[in-house]
């Protein structure tokens, strides 16, 4: 029975400290609540200066990168990051991904057999040098609501040497664009050439 008191006076001791503790806290530190929230969240977009720009307008081109592009290491980029998803072989089956013979030049969401994204689909046109830089890039920018789960390549040099190897699994290859310096703006498509 001594036991069983000692016991639960050690309980009721601690129970009561416990108890003081917690009003003399409250007593010393009280809190004080702003008027305002310190910290406004908006919906809005940021504007000016510190707004996030677009993966598309900080991309250079890709075309200066690809005269002297690294067709092996190309290779080897597709086998490490895009061989789990995607075939690379003339007539073999797609994959979680569609196969990516003949894709430089191809229209996009064209592959048949294929299931592509409606966002993909809306995306229309052929798949460019530029289009691919941006969409290997970071797929997910370049194509809002792509099912392509790749992170992307962040590296300019790898996009330009497994462009360059994907440029070479086609049956008829697109020639290289121009490389023309980085900085140089595109050339006017709607301008016609000056009589002489």
């Amino acid at each position: 029975m001594a036991n069983f008191n000692t016991i639960a006076g050690c309980f009721l001791a601690s129970a009561l400290f416990a108890m003081v503790v917690g009003k003399v806290s409250n007593a010393v530190v009280s809190p004080h609540h702003l008027e305002k929230p310190a910290l406004a969240v908006s919906n809005a977009a940021p504007e000016g200066e510190g707004a996030p720009k677009s993966a598309e307008a900080d991309l250079p081109p890709i075309g200066p990168k690809l005269k002297d592009a690294n067709v092996e290491h190309g290779k080897q980029i597709f086998k490490q990051q895009c061989f789990t998803c995607h075939n690379d072989e003339k007539g073999a089956a797609n994959k979680v991904g569609p196969n990516q013979w003949n894709l430089v030049g191809r229209k996009k969401a064209s592959e048949e057999g294929f299931s592509y994204s409606s966002a993909l689909k809306e995306k229309g046109g052929t798949w460019t040098y530029e289009d691919l830089n941006h969409m290997i890039f970071k797929p997910q920018a370049f194509v809002k609501g792509t099912k392509m789960a790749f992170a992307g390549l962040p590296k300019e040099q790898d996009r330009a040497d497994l462009i360059a190897y994907l440029r070479t699994m086609n049956d008829n290859p697109p020639p290289l664009p121009d490389a023309a310096p980085a900085n140089a703006k595109p050339a006017d498509a709607n301008k016609q050439p000056e009589k002489k």
